[in-house]
């Protein structure tokens, strides 16, 4: 082709403008990573690791205390996870650094207080340093093949995912 001042012009084949890959590349990057039981993934200065999962009818506390499903039919999904910090600066981590999710349902974190450093609470880890601990989660009882959301900050510009079998 030729254009009026006689040039040629070209038109790609793709059907896609550079807008088009540029919108396509930035969804990608949007898109969480997706890791397997035991892989790292990075979250910003955050470095995850799920170790494993495992279900239960009861948490126990110490010998007087425990914790049982509010639902009927429901267990506890228990997820042991590693956290640790990449970054310069504390952070500060707990339970909501975290969602389950099966498909388009999310399940957030059942909250425990106990004497028990088990369980994520609010903690504090200082850089180049990791913590480990359990997230509880009350799910129906014959539900599996989870997907754990993991994020960093309070409300989770910066997410990844895990594949949960």
């Amino acid at each position: 082709m030729q254009d009026k001042q006689g040039g040629s012009t070209t038109t790609g084949t793709s059907g896609k403008g550079i807008a088009d890959v540029k919108a396509a590349e930035s969804q990608k990057e949007k898109e969480p990573q997706l890791k397997a039981i035991g892989e790292e993934l990075q979250v910003g200065d955050v470095i995850f690791k799920v170790n494993k999962v495992s279900t239960t009818n009861e948490i126990k506390d110490g010998q007087f205390l425990s914790y049982k499903p509010d639902s009927d039919g429901s267990v506890f999904y228990i997820v042991n996870v590693t956290v640790k910090n990449a970054g310069n600066e504390m952070i500060n981590t707990d339970s909501s650094f975290f969602q389950l999710k099966k498909g388009e349902v999310t399940y957030a974190p059942t909250t425990l207080f106990t004497t028990s450093k088990e369980f994520f609470l609010f903690e504090g880890i200082n850089p180049g340093l990791a913590k480990t601990g359990n997230v509880a989660f009350e799910v129906p009882k014959d539900t599996k093949d989870f997907v754990l959301n993991v994020q960093t900050g309070f409300f989770g510009t910066e997410q990844g995912q895990f594949k949960l079998k």
